[in-house]
């Protein structure tokens, strides 16, 4: 169990941050916008505008050229900012190279702050885009909220777990969330859960949960599209403020000056 945070009366403040899809060569261009460039941007914005962060969660998709290049890079600057930093894998990260926090990839990882835990689940799948929770992690996870009946926790995964009514993105979701949900069902003390993948913001509530996916650092997918396409809409990230009392706020922060020339002809990647 990761320890950032002390028990407090006052609020955490985490941020979260998916889809950066870094390249081995941080000047290089991708669907016509520098990813390096976007993601530094957004780094700024989040530290001008929250001089106290207990986390940054990153939810996956750190590289479109998962080298171990790359991930040191990412690696590297994230460790100038001073502010804990975690992350699940997305399908475009390669296990070989990617710096899981726990010793095994299909082990959770937990991050204590105050009265709050995030729990970290890998749903990405050697070969596939779509995604899934191994059995061995939901066991874990399972066996982790019995533990902790009075702890309010939030999940963080890749993969949406509810469809967003797009039916290119919808094919490839997190693949067993009934699975996910009947351990859900029995723990009130989950509060919510954080996807990326879908590179949009969305929010879903199914019973006492809420389901929130986030903006990417780099390009946006179009919401309720048939066929992949990408959005105007500058890059983003998503900010909790997590209450002792178990409630929590969330909001979305969007980078205008970041409006980009995306290369719309570009039918997937």
């Amino acid at each position: 169990m990761f320890q950032v945070a002390p028990f407090s009366s006052q609020a955490h403040v985490i941020i979260q941050i998916t889809d950066t899809h870094l390249l081995e060569d941080p000047q290089h261009e991708f669907v016509g916008i520098n990813p390096e460039q976007s993601f530094h941007q957004v780094i700024e914005h989040i530290r001008a505008h929250y001089p106290k962060i207990d986390a940054i969660i990153h939810t996956g998709d750190l590289a479109q050229t998962p080298t171990a290049v790359t991930y040191t890079r990412y690696l590297d600057y994230m460790q100038t900012l001073g502010i804990p930093f975690f992350h699940v894998p997305g399908n475009h990260d390669d296990p070989a190279h990617f710096p899981f926090h726990a010793s095994s990839p299909q082990d959770i990882s937990i991050v204590a702050m105050g009265q709050w835990h995030l729990v970290l689940l890998n749903s990405a799948v050697v070969g596939k885009v779509d995604g899934w929770i191994s059995d061995h992690q939901l066991m874990q996870l399972q066996q982790h909220l019995q533990q902790h009946p009075n702890v309010s926790t939030i999940l963080a995964c890749h993969h949406h777990p509810f469809e967003m009514q797009s039916k290119w993105i919808d094919q490839h979701k997190l693949k067993n969330t009934a699975t996910l949900l009947d351990v859900i069902h029995a723990h009130p003390q989950v509060k919510a859960v954080l996807c990326g993948h879908v590179h949009q913001e969305s929010s879903h509530r199914w019973e006492h949960v809420e389901f929130l996916s986030s903006p990417s650092t780099s390009v946006q997918f179009k919401p309720r599209s048939d066929d992949f396409a990408f959005d105007a809409l500058p890059s983003g990230y998503r900010v909790l403020k997590l209450q002792a009392n178990g409630e929590f706020e969330s909001h979305i922060h969007r980078i205008e000056k970041m409006l980009q020339n995306i290369n719309t002809e570009i039918s997937g990647y």
